[in-house]
């Protein structure tokens, strides 16, 4: 199965060796021939030269200019080694010797140019092949000469090249042969080379991709035929289409949470609304009472006004004090209203010992903390915190409601409720504790496991939502901060508000660096 690819790029990488040596081979070769031919016309131009020189001096044996050149292309077909020849005297007649010639014309042409020049001319012509490398078939020269009687005229002189390929064709069968050693050399190092690099690391990722099996168990590797490169392209190719399925699936994944979170963020700001209409409800229940003294008192006062004889002085004290009612119910309705309305969710830093303050003015005038003794030891200082007031205020109401309730339902119905703060080191930050405790019934095992949960209440039916707790948390949580429940010694319950202060997280997002 994994052969394809070892075959192919083996294949390959022989093919493009064989091409690279027979281009080496043959680049080379041609050069070689060349530069040999060359030296074959410098080596037969200087001996023909040299025959010249030996003819001028058997000048009285010629006698006639012509048989000089005559004689001179004679002696270059039977001692240089020419295949024929032609020499001429200036205004004479061409005499050829030797072999016919098949391009006589070429070797004339030749000749009068070295007449006309007076320079040596060398050329190269004819095709003949040597192994796989081209080359020229004859060595024509043409030299220009002067008889010994002063006549001027020249011989072309035509060798042929095949005694010189001969030698070299024997030296290019041992660089041949060098080469093919080369070469097999050359393809045993790639093979182990192209092994290591490619071929290993492939079939390690095939074996990975077929061992694969997707959630119902099909492999991922689906291909099984063709080489190495096609299945790792299909492979690639599913886990594309995977890689997309599974982030369409988790866009609707998140989709689906964001729709979640929706709804639990409505459903909590809900909750919270039930909440604190339900603590409206109720103070607005004892607001009522609470408003009808005053309002009665006002009634008296504005009845003794009307006397007559009543002086002038007394007229102006009824009027102030009748004035100052009427301010305490304007406060306490105010306050009702600042409680009752929307939270707007941003948080700010604030004193809590303010908000404390503003609550237990807003609960103690309530009936529900008749018979109560209700103290504050606020101990802790420089304690701004990082909240939300209205949610603060909340809070710390429904807490205060519930340790009323607590000993309330006591059977002496009568109690204390401490209020107090300190700063203490709760990891990992300074936190302002905020401690209520009362001295009511107190809680059972189970009740203090489920006092957070949703809709969990030890009240009777109609005076509690069973959400004060969990409402709370919530919203301590929004802010940063955490709500325990406990007993307390000697009897009742301890609530245990931990926030951080704003100094401490000043400090922690400068050291973030947020």
């Amino acid at each position: 199965m994994y052969r394809g690819l070892k075959l192919h790029v083996t294949a390959l990488f022989f093919a493009l060796l064989v091409a690279a040596t027979g281009l080496t081979f043959f680049v080379i070769g041609s050069f070689w021939l060349r530069d040999s031919a060359l030296s074959l016309a410098r080596e037969k131009g200087i001996e023909m030269a040299a025959v010249a020189e030996r003819l001028a001096g058997r000048r009285m044996e010629l006698g006639k200019e012509r048989d000089f050149f005559a004689a001179l292309v004679n002696e270059g077909v039977s001692r240089a080694g020419a295949m024929s020849g032609c020499g001429q005297a200036e205004h004479g007649v061409v005499l050829c010797l030797g072999q016919p010639l098949p391009d006589r014309q070429h070797l004339e042409r030749q000749l009068r140019e070295a007449m006309q020049t007076g320079k040596a001319v060398r050329s190269l012509n004819g095709l003949a092949w040597v192994g796989v490398v081209p080359g020229k078939k004859y060595l024509d020269i043409a030299l220009p000469a002067i008889s010994p009687d002063h006549v001027r005229g020249g011989v072309a002189l035509r060798f042929s090249l095949e005694p010189h390929y001969a030698r070299i064709r024997t030296m290019q069968r041992l660089v041949a042969g060098y080469l093919a050693v080369n070469l097999i050399v050359l393809l045993v190092i790639g093979f182990f080379r192209l092994r290591s690099a490619v071929f290993r690391p492939v079939e390690q990722l095939i074996r990975l991709t077929d061992s694969y099996r997707d959630e119902s168990g099909v492999p991922f590797l689906a291909l099984q035929g063709g080489d190495e490169l096609r299945q790792l392209a299909g492979s690639m190719q599913q886990m594309l289409a995977r890689i997309k399925a599974d982030q369409d699936k988790l866009r609707e994944h998140v989709a689906s949470l964001q729709e979640a979170n929706r709804q639990l963020i409505a459903s909590r700001e809900e909750m919270v609304r039930a909440e604190k209409l339900s603590s409206v409800g109720r103070l607005a229940a004892g607001l009522a009472h609470e408003i009808g003294n005053p309002l009665g008192i006002v009634q008296g006062y504005l009845g003794l006004i009307r006397h007559d004889d009543l002086g002038g002085a007394e007229r102006e004290e009824f009027c102030s004090r009748a004035e100052h009612e009427l301010q305490r119910i304007g406060q306490l309705v105010r306050q009702l209203l600042d409680f009752s309305r929307p939270a707007s969710g941003h948080q700010e830093a604030i004193d809590p010992h303010q908000v404390l303050a503003e609550v237990i003015a807003l609960l103690q005038p309530q009936p529900l903390m008749d018979s109560i003794t209700l103290t504050t030891r606020f101990a802790a200082m420089d304690c701004l915190v990082h909240a939300n007031p209205a949610q603060l205020m909340q809070v710390l109401l429904n807490c205060l409601i519930n340790a009323a309730d607590a000993i309330r339902a006591a059977t002496s119905g009568q109690g204390t409720i401490e209020v107090a703060t300190d700063v203490d080191l709760i990891e990992p930050a300074r936190m302002l504790r905020i401690t209520i405790s009362d001295t009511g019934v107190g809680l059972t095992k189970d009740e203090l496991a489920n006092a957070f949960d949703p809709f969990f209440t030890t009240k009777e039916p109609g005076r509690g939502t069973g959400l004060g707790l969990s409402v709370s948390y919530a919203l301590l949580k929004s802010m940063g901060g955490v709500i325990s429940l406990a007993n307390r010694e000697g009897g009742g319950a301890v609530v245990t508000i931990a926030l951080p202060l704003a100094a401490s997280q000043m400090l922690d997002h400068a050291e973030s660096g947020v």
